[in-house]
């Protein structure tokens, strides 16, 4: 059989909804406004950091990036190298925003999020001891913070640590009890430790939510397999795969009649 499917790997960056067409317009206009301001100022540190900041909401992260070089360079401000952290973040380097995350030590503000996207740059970069550690540090600024206990969990469940990695996810639970994906998750490392009935209770909860989730689809038909549940998980099995995930036609030929 394949390999169980844990979700929620793109992590939720910054807490924020995504951009609208409507915000998308009001920074492309501030962008043209600081642009024209920077050409009458070419050293003014707060035009570049606004501009910046504008571009990384529009999505123009190596732009922002770069505008985030001139203004720390003008003036080396920590609050820059937060926002740069942020754009290397979204931008997909990794290594890079870990850097400049580290270089935060002694910024006060934004504390926890500074915690919080360390911790997520980490976890992606596959650093999951000490993605768990700034994690564990964000809570204590916020331990009502769902999505940090969601993460801390994948971090743990990396590291094989399913015990840790279902109680965080039973954490995220008490704060979001309508997640699919801690249900999901949950369900995943109860699959590990071996408590079948209750990690089928997860799925099961998981899918009144989200219905559609291939993937915990075929978690639970994995489930009902162990438990020798054999037409449940093909039943499963032949959902998932109406579901548009071909890949598991090959386990339902195996298993099925």
């Amino acid at each position: 059989m394949l390999l169980l499917n844990l979700t929620g790997c793109a992590l939720p960056f910054g807490r924020k909804n995504s951009s609208t067409d409507k915000s998308n317009n009001i920074n492309r206009e501030i962008i043209k406004n600081y642009s024209k301001a920077i050409s009458r100022e070419p050293n003014n540190f707060f035009f570049y950091l606004e501009r910046g900041r504008a571009k990384h909401e529009y999505g123009d992260f190596k732009g922002a990036i770069k505008d985030f070089n001139y203004s720390f360079k003008i003036k080396p401000d920590l609050k820059v190298i937060f926002y740069r952290a942020n754009s290397k973040y979204k931008y997909g380097d990794f290594k890079g925003a870990i850097k400049d995350y580290e270089k935060l030590n002694f910024f006060e503000e934004y504390k926890d999020q500074i915690f919080y996207n360390l911790a997520s740059a980490q976890l992606l970069n596959f650093d999951y001891q000490n993605a768990i550690k700034n994690y564990t540090k964000s809570i204590e600024y916020d331990d009502k913070d769902e999505y940090a206990y969601l993460y801390r969990g994948n971090g743990k469940f990396k590291l094989e640590d399913y015990e840790g990695s279902s109680k965080d996810y039973g954490k995220s639970l008490e704060i979001n009890n309508r997640s699919y994906i801690a249900f999901n998750n949950r369900g995943v490392s109860n699959f590990k430790l071996k408590n079948y009935k209750i990690a089928l209770e997860d799925f099961k909860k998981s899918l009144k939510i989200n219905p559609r989730n291939y993937s915990t689809l075929y978690n639970k038909s994995l489930t009902h397999f162990e438990l020798k549940e054999i037409k449940k998980a093909c039943i499963d099995l032949k959902k998932s795969i109406k579901l548009g995930k071909e890949v598991f036609k090959g386990e339902y030929l195996k298993i099925c009649p």
